[in-house]
């Protein structure tokens, strides 16, 4: 049976809450083109109505405003972020080869989805996301934590910080090699493309040999 047959036949409420979600998806969908294009702080609602063929007005029956669809893209992008990581803490015993993985998959992401990857409140002036979205990242937070402790509690590494600290010098350590590959990689020679992507392991055997047990 065909999709657009299925729908016909879904109660008269159910197609409406369907149609509603398929603009809404085309209404992200259009956002995040305008954010990959042109970068995040970018977002122009003239701009996204114009992609989904539709009249300005027409967006605040979907998004009250222009930080609404930034919030709920926030909220996309943290949830990316926190499933992939969660399947790092799950599947890897506590040691480097985790962390070095911790470190790769948030730069596999950052090159597949800029446009999520990007998008801190402090590059969007005046946005500030909602609880919901605010939750979310404290619960990567935490995650992060509690897989560097296991770590340490499994005797793999005796760094001179307590947990929470750590997590804070990793953080640091990785935002900075994935900011200079995305911000270098266009200007580079193809032979070097990697050139900060290779830093991982070498960040990481530094800090190895500076807390070793």
């Amino acid at each position: 049976m065909e999709v657009d047959e299925q729908k016909h036949l879904l109660p008269p409420q159910e197609r409406r809450q369907h149609h509603r979600q398929e603009v809404i998806d085309a209404i992200l969908a259009a956002a995040r083109e305008i954010m990959y294009r042109n970068g995040v702080a970018a977002l122009n609602l003239n701009e996204v109505a114009r992609i989904v063929r539709m009249q300005p007005p027409s967006l605040y029956k979907y998004f009250p405003s222009k930080f609404a669809i930034y919030d709920t893209l926030f909220r996309m992008s943290v949830r990316l972020m926190r499933e992939q990581e969660a399947e790092i803490w799950n599947s890897t015993e506590p040691g480097w080869e985790r962390i070095k993985r911790w470190f790769e998959v948030r730069l596999v992401l950052a090159e597949a989805y800029p446009e999520l990857y990007n998008l801190d409140p402090s590059a969007v002036p005046g946005f500030a996301p909602s609880e919901e979205g605010m939750e979310e990242a404290r619960k990567i937070r935490a995650a992060i934590t509690q897989g560097i402790t296991e770590c340490i509690e499994a005797g793999v590494m005796a760094p001179p910080l307590p947990p929470d600290r750590v997590c804070d010098l990793l953080l640091a350590i990785r935002h900075g090699i994935i900011a200079e590959h995305m911000g270098k990689k266009s200007v580079l020679p193809p032979g070097e493309k990697d050139r900060f992507r290779s830093l991982i392991p070498e960040a990481l055997a530094l800090l190895k040999t500076a807390w070793a047990p």
